[in-house]
């Protein structure tokens, strides 16, 4: 008789098809674990069960529940948010009937529905950014949420089995600030078997992602408009239609070195980043998760078989450094990046392209599938107790 398989829930209040660390855990799990995937929209695996959570309003009661939420947030009295949470109470009722050994919550705001389901062995909180500062750069979000997200740090986190977050820097400050320890898990992407493309003449620089204000990408464009490099620059941004998106194409105005583009599917982004260069990551901390960030898109590069450069922003320089893949800046200003890419030669970018081949098994999220398998074996073999 086979022995029955521990069972693990991975719960994501987002689109689970577009949850790259939720995606790469059940990767890593599915074959020793009986897996279920639960989030936004259809399943993410043929071979993984799956229950489809409705994107459901916040609150119950249409106004009357928002104006009730908001009320309770501003007296910082937060006991009946969950109640009055109708994702967290449709979610109880969809999964209330099973029973799980292990459930993986990502964010804090699937954290409360993930104690109420009450596993066996614990809940494991994926944190990703450090929470009490994710929207600090809103007024409102300060005020109102912040809190809510310190309180939460305070008293639910630490009743979870295990903590994971995305960088040092960010473990670090959760430590500091709240006491609790948490297992690093980055955000590598899968192994690619790619090689470089060799380097010609103009150099081709890439970056792609999401934009928002706090993230200054136009410090890029600027800084390849200053420069008299032979480069050009193709941006891969999601956000076609926004005001921001203008305003940046506004900034590349008549420079024809600088493409916008249509984001791509992700199963065809490293394809795509292959035929460039070297991927540009500079963005300056103007928000503390940006200060520490280790973005995806840093290792969607070297699967690329890219040469990078970053800013100062310390857990990237920390890679760019030890495996020599690129240039870290002195600063964030984009004359900075202009006389960097003066200096870049076809040969020096090979060089970067073929330190990012060496070390692409290293640097990929197959490299963490040790640390998931550790910590899940060490909560279901003495983890707490559901909260």
């Amino acid at each position: 008789m086979t022995a029955t398989r521990p069972s693990i829930l991975v719960l994501t209040y987002t689109p689970f098809a577009q949850e790259p660390r939720a995606l790469k855990q059940v990767r890593f799990l599915k074959d020793s674990y009986d897996v279920t995937t639960a989030g936004f929209g259809p399943a993410p695996f043929p071979d993984v069960a799956h229950l489809e959570i409705p994107q459901l309003r916040p609150f119950r009661w249409g106004l009357l529940g928002k104006l009730l939420s908001a009320g309770f947030l501003l007296i910082r009295v937060y006991w009946p948010l969950t109640w009055l949470n109708a994702l967290d109470r449709e979610t109880s009722r969809m999964l209330g009937g099973t029973k799980w050994d292990v459930i993986i919550a990502h964010d804090l705001k699937a954290l409360d529905v993930s104690f109420e389901l009450q596993p066996h062995r614990g809940v494991i909180v994926d944190l990703h950014e450090y929470a009490p500062r994710q929207e600090e750069h809103s007024f409102l979000w300060r005020l109102l949420i912040a809190p809510y997200h310190r309180w939460m740090c305070r008293t639910k986190v630490p009743k979870a089995a295990a903590v994971v977050t995305v960088s040092q820097g960010i473990a670090d400050e959760y430590k500091r600030v709240f006491g609790f320890d948490s297992t690093l898990v980055v955000n590598a992407t899968p192994y690619q078997d790619n090689v470089p493309r060799p380097v010609g003449s103009p150099i081709r620089l890439v970056h792609s992602g999401g934009i928002a204000v706090q993230r200054r990408l136009d410090i890029m464009i600027q800084g390849v408009r200053e420069s008299s490099a032979d480069v050009t620059l193709d941006l891969f941004l999601v956000g076609g239609e926004s005001e921001l998106m203008t305003q940046l194409m506004d900034v590349a105005a008549d420079d024809k070195r600088i493409r916008f583009h249509d984001p791509v599917p992700y199963n065809e982004l490293i394809t795509t980043l292959n035929e460039y260069d070297i991927g540009l990551s500079i963005f300056p901390p103007t928000t503390f998760n940006l200060a520490w960030c280790l973005p995806n898109k840093f290792f969607d590069f070297i699967q690329a078989r890219l040469g990078e450069i970053v800013g100062p922003s310390p857990e990237m320089a920390r890679f760019v450094e030890e495996y020599d893949i690129g240039l870290v800046l002195p600063d964030f200003e984009p004359s900075s990046l202009a006389r960097a890419l003066e200096s870049l030669t076809a040969e020096r970018v090979d060089a970067f392209k073929a330190a990012s081949a060496a070390h692409a098994v290293t640097l990929s999220s197959e490299s963490q599938a040790g640390i998931w398998d550790e910590l899940v074996a060490r909560v279901l073999a003495g983890g707490a107790e559901a909260a």
